[in-house]
């Protein structure tokens, strides 16, 4: 017997072994090098996010959100925001405000083993419309995906793109289904 494990020793010497930890250590390295993930968020439990480019581009306009970052490592909920002012032409040739306001809240569940990168979610939202004509509130339900790049010191990017469907209140005055796109939206994690 020992004439086998002399052999097997010079024929592979480092496969062999009496220590069951070494062994089972030396399989697994790469095994727990990929599960180690230091949580750039760290004790950061909310986020507040602005959109530069929605203000740049949309007349009397910006956007942003909020977001609750302590649901789950995989999860989060946010609540984006937006206000914008344009100006129409009517059927009389008449200049005409609307303004419109936003609010939604979504559910973002990460793709990935931690709450990092690309993301898909569903949310709900609330709008309020004013025109020449009045007020009005609708409500509709939305799906989207998007991305999250954080920091170990608390900023972050993200980008999404969602769009939906109104259902309830006034859904038929204005329009009937929204498209939201966000590029460059820059946060801040505390």
């Amino acid at each position: 017997m020992s004439i086998i494990l002399i052999l097997l020793s010079i024929i592979f010497p480092e496969d062999i072994t009496n220590d069951s930890l070494s062994v089972l250590i030396k399989e697994r390295t790469d095994l727990i090098l990929e599960e180690v993930y230091i949580d750039p968020l760290g004790e950061k439990r909310f986020g507040i996010e602005l959109s530069p480019l929605y203000s740049m581009f949309v007349h009397d306009g910006f956007s942003g959100s909020f977001s609750n970052f302590n649901l789950s490592d995989v999860a989060e909920i946010t609540f984006p925001f937006s206000y914008r002012t344009y100006q129409r032409t009517n059927a009389l040739g008449e200049k005409e405000e609307r303004y419109l306001t936003y609010l939604d809240a979504q559910y973002r569940f990460f793709l990935g083993k931690h709450r990092i990168g690309r993301w898909i979610g569903a949310g709900v939202r609330y709008c309020l419309d004013e025109d020449n004509e009045g007020s009005f509130n609708k409500g509709g339900i939305s799906f989207g995906l998007g991305t999250r790049i954080f920091s170990e010191r608390g900023w972050y990017w993200g980008s999404s793109l969602y769009l939906g469907k109104y259902y309830f209140g006034e859904k038929d005055r204005g329009d009937s289904g929204f498209f939201q796109f966000e590029l460059l939206k820059f946060g801040f994690a505390f």
